[in-house]
């Protein structure tokens, strides 16, 4: 792809920087994602809603590469691409569009329910592709899969290597097999 196209990269940040990151990002115009709960805590005697990163010193940032490389040398000299290896070499890792929609759709969500998984060592080979059809996931693509430790299948959207996240149990109307 050319550097010049906007796509979702998946950054690392150090000492838990994501927010500040997010925060500088934002100002500058700069699409990002880091999932957030809000989180109270005692600040100067009195409780506080503050936010929390969920995924810590991760990004996703949807620019070009090039204003990345800009941003990286001169503003936020802390973040670093996430690399993966691709056809056995090694490259910047790209989160193509839906997948990151899907995923922007239930780590986003302020739902409690939602769980966080280990994304190595994750098993969906064995579910089904699907699509939730309504409800606060709606247009979710995911794998409907066996969840350890959790009784029903769960849309399940992963980033490989990163982060993998389980919808709330659905029931089955709200959800479509993709061939």
């Amino acid at each position: 792809m050319s550097e010049s196209v906007e796509q979702w990269y998946a950054m690392r940040v150090t000492y838990q920087r994501e927010l500040m990151a997010r925060q500088f990002l934002s100002e500058q115009g700069i699409e990002s994602f880091v999932p957030v709960r809000l989180e109270r805590r005692l600040v100067g005697g009195r409780f506080r809603l503050r936010p929390r990163a969920l995924l810590h010193n991760y990004i996703f940032i949807r620019s070009t590469r090039e204003q990345i490389d800009q941003i990286k040398q001169f503003q936020l000299p802390y973040l670093r691409y996430v690399m993966h290896t691709l056809n056995g070499e090694r490259q910047v890792m790209v989160v193509p569009e839906q997948q990151m929609r899907s995923f922007v759709i239930v780590a986003g969500s302020d739902d409690e329910r939602v769980m966080w998984l280990p994304s190595e060592g994750l098993n969906l080979a064995k579910g089904e592709r699907v699509r939730v059809l309504a409800g606060p996931f709606e247009g979710a693509e995911g794998v409907l899969t066996k969840v350890e430790g959790v009784r029903d299948r769960r849309v399940v959207v992963r980033i490989e290597g990163v982060a993998a996240v389980a919808a709330p149990t659905l029931p089955a109307e709200l959800v479509e097999r993709i061939e």
